[in-house]
């Protein structure tokens, strides 16, 4: 799984964004860690293809 930054964008890089500290900010724009959410991205490409298929 992926985190993201709800606000910025920013993709988490590292082991195990559960075992950050609950400090933890985003080193984009400082926002804390309850901002990120788990991302799938195979999934999520999917639905955009989907959906790109389906606008056609």
């Amino acid at each position: 799984m992926t985190w993201m930054c709800d606000i910025c964008g920013y993709i988490y890089d590292g082991e195990d964004f559960l075992k950050e500290p609950e400090d933890y900010v985003c080193p984009l724009c400082d926002h804390g860690k309850e901002y990120f959410h788990e991302r799938d991205m195979e999934v999520e490409i999917g639905l955009a293809a989907n959906q790109l298929i389906a606008s056609k």
